[in-house]
């Protein structure tokens, strides 16, 4: 292997933050820079559990892209010209090459973008997971700049380390409002039938007879065609599926719109947290409905048993890297409500262990235990042979590791992958001994409901979303 490495990124030892304005329309602020950039992203936090983040975060056009693909990590700078590293793990030099020790509580820059399912052949050198054709093992931007929304003050707060960009930023406040453009979307197909999923489902039941796992999720991916604006899924997303993980991130052609329920995995000040979902069932009329649903739910034992094996798993990835005897389960079973489903959900916490950091506590967590099933690595090869291709970003990773050791990372799931005009949402639904495929369809049916809802009002007439 050559020896050529990437320079260690150096910065000052704290970014500068400035308060600009307060009251400002965050999110027309930032159909205005995604009209502007090709690179950029909208991370936020809304519905129920909106507290989850008390700041939004606007980057654009980052000092470098950083993207995987094999064994080459390629960076590439903002006047286009870039360099490749072959290299043993492109997600280990990622990890040499980015500081974690900026002081600073607050947001502060860092890398922003997304980790494919298929990164998981960085960590786990056992497995060959099929790569997409849409997207990299993985891409981020180096965002050393950007803007943070206070929700609790309503102030917008400025931040950047030696190069300041806020006459662009006050041009940009200054600039009339940007209109949405029109946008069509048109059905292409799914990439696994009715049938062929109940063919599925009935092997992974086999599988686990033959005590080669005891779940596995199982999916597959409906295909779009997306012509036009794509702002206005997000923009649609934010009223129809208001989700405590929402994020708008866009590489150029690459875009991942989601509105997702589930965190994947936060580290802030040496606390691990992860709050697995697992046990779906539909909203109710009113409240009263909610709850008897909620009550069914929670007394049922497959579901039950479901949960608590996604529990122990998530258990031991977080015991991995954490201190002896510090894991804990915080809330093991409550019930979460989203605009088209409720989930049961736990809460996992663990303080991060000496000589590991965000790089190799991300590692130990991904993917999440509800994208794939127990034991994980059994599961994700049965998954990789019954899944007819690429997952991509879907049940892998979207968020950032921040230059201050902390990150903060959702599961892309309730989201649109799009590359250009071709785009996907894929759901899956957790396959257990006494599961019926009519069931678990359902299941697939019920979490594409909020997604095909935005979808549906874009949708070219000649064929709904859900053909």
């Amino acid at each position: 292997m050559p020896t050529a490495k990437p320079e260690r990124l150096s910065l000052p030892r704290k970014p500068h933050y400035m308060t600009i304005t307060a009251d400002c329309d965050f999110f027309s602020l930032f159909k205005k820079i995604e009209r502007r950039y090709d690179n950029c992203f909208y991370l936020e936090s809304l519905g129920e559990d909106s507290h989850i983040a008390r700041h939004s975060i606007i980057g654009f056009d980052p000092e470098q892209l950083l993207y995987a693909n094999g064994s080459t990590l390629t960076i590439e700078e903002r006047d286009g010209s870039r360099q490749d590293y072959p290299c043993d793990n492109p997600y280990e030099l990622l990890r040499e090459i980015v500081p974690q020790n900026i002081i600073s509580r607050k947001y502060a820059g860092g890398l922003t973008g997304y980790l494919g399912y298929d990164a998981m052949n960085y960590f786990e050198p056992s497995l060959s997971i099929q790569a997409s054709e849409m997207f990299d093992a993985f891409r981020f931007g180096l965002f050393k700049d950007g803007l943070i929304l206070d929700k609790m003050t309503g102030e917008l707060i400025y931040f950047y380390y030696s190069d300041s960009r806020l006459a662009e930023i006050e041009a940009l406040l200054a600039a009339p409002e940007v209109e949405n453009g029109p946008l069509r979307v048109t059905a292409t197909g799914e990439t696994m039938s009715r049938e062929e999923h109940r063919d599925a489902v009935l092997k992974v039941k086999q599988d686990i007879i033959e005590g080669k796992i005891f779940q596995t999720e199982v999916g597959f991916k409906k295909r779009f065609k997306l012509e036009g604006d794509a702002i206005n899924i997000y923009e649609q997303m934010r009223s129809i599926n208001p989700s405590p993980q929402m994020y708008y991130v866009k590489f150029d052609q690459q875009k991942l719109i989601g509105a997702s329920p589930e965190l994947l995995f936060r580290l802030r000040q040496g606390e691990m947290e992860t709050f697995p979902l697992a046990g779906t069932t539909k909203r109710g009329a009113d409240e009263k409905e909610d709850t008897a649903l909620a009550r069914t739910l929670l007394n049922d034992p497959k579901e039950i048993a479901e949960h608590n094996m996604i529990v122990d798993l998530h258990r031991n990835d977080i015991g991995r890297v954490a201190q002896f005897g510090t894991v804990k389960v915080r809330s093991l079973m409550d019930i979460k409500r989203f605009s088209h489903v409720q989930h049961i959900s736990s809460e996992i916490v663990g303080i991060i262990a000496e000589g590991e950091d965000m790089f190799s506590a991300l590692a130990s967590n991904f993917p999440a235990g509800t994208l794939t099933g127990a034991p994980k690595i059994e599961a994700m090869k049965i998954i990789n042979d019954l899944e007819n291709d690429g997952r991509g970003p879907y049940g892998g990773a979207v968020g950032h590791f921040s230059f201050n050791g902390d990150c903060t990372f959702a599961i892309p799931i309730r989201t649109v992958f799009a590359n250009g005009e071709d785009a996907y949402v894929q759901t899956c639904g957790g396959n257990v001994y006494d599961s019926n495929p009519d069931d678990e369809y359902e299941e697939i049916v019920r979490k594409f409901a909020g997604t095909k809802k935005v979808l549906d009002q874009f949708m070219d007439n000649t064929g709904g979303a859900s053909q």
